[in-house]
């Protein structure tokens, strides 16, 4: 009997352990991505990559089902300088991208609906714009470099927090993050900039941002009433830090 017990103990650790580590599919809830598709299963679904997927041209994945996550497990959307690498158009909503890199398309992230989540994402080398998120949406981590025109774009009330943007912008309307209104942009590190490097419009807190190195152009540029505390902003070509406006709360910048 001891035996026994001890044949059983062992098999349910082994099976245990294979379960742990064997990827999770369709049958708990979680779908695979290997190709370029539209993602139209209900709402609440979750996807993971398994594996870098190439875009034969144009837009890569198309959400249109509310509140899906895609879990890219490090793995990239790779564009050729056309179309959307995850795009999701209003009203769908709270759309969450994780954990990976997109790279080479037009747009590489364009959310256009409330309440998106994205975040520890790359997006680099976009020919247009690296991400663009609807109303209420949080960026979080990401790293935003090399995109042409627009590094990172979110609308009303959203929050851009803990980011690393760089070398975005190829002329004087270039921005490399825009935060909408009512927004909160805390912690970032924008550098190397074309035209300017973070813009916020009124309403917003913009607290503890580093910008340096905007050339041409603008290291800071907010639409008062605003709050903007503890911001070092420096080595900008034509302003370092442009209040528009009246009624902003300003103390404790960096900026020469």
């Amino acid at each position: 009997m001891k035996q026994v017990g001890r044949k059983i103990r062992c098999t349910i650790a082994f099976v245990s352990a294979l379960m742990s580590s064997s990827p999770v599919w369709a049958g708990d809830s979680l779908l695979p991505i290997d190709h370029c598709q539209v993602i139209n299963v209900g709402d609440q679904s979750s996807y993971v990559l398994v594996k870098d997927i190439q875009s034969p041209g144009g837009t890569c994945l198309t959400v249109t089902a509310n509140h899906v996550s895609i879990d890219m497990r490090g793995f990239a959307l790779k564009g050729n300088g056309v179309g959307v690498g995850i795009v999701a158009a209003a009203p769908v909503q709270g759309v969450s991208i994780r954990n990976g890199t997109v790279k080479g398309f037009e747009t590489g992230i364009s959310l256009a609906g409330p309440g998106n989540i994205v975040q520890n994402m790359h997006v680099d080398n976009n020919a247009d714009t690296g991400m663009f998120l609807g109303t209420s949406s949080l960026v979080e981590n990401v790293v935003a470099q090399g995109n042409q025109k627009l590094g990172i774009v979110v609308t009303t009330a959203s929050t851009v927090k803990d980011s690393i943007l760089r070398f975005n912008g190829n002329n004087p309307a270039s921005v490399g993050l825009s935060a909408g209104p009512g927004s909160t942009v805390t912690g970032n590190t924008i550098w190397g900039s074309i035209g300017t490097g973070l813009f916020a419009s009124a309403g917003s807190t913009v607290i503890g941002n580093t910008v340096l190195e905007t050339n041409p152009g603008i290291g800071v540029s907010v639409i008062c009433p605003s709050n903007v505390k503890n911001n070092t902003t420096t080595t900008s070509t034509q302003a370092n830090l442009v209040l528009t406006g009246d009624g902003c709360n300003v103390f404790d910048n960096v900026a020469p």
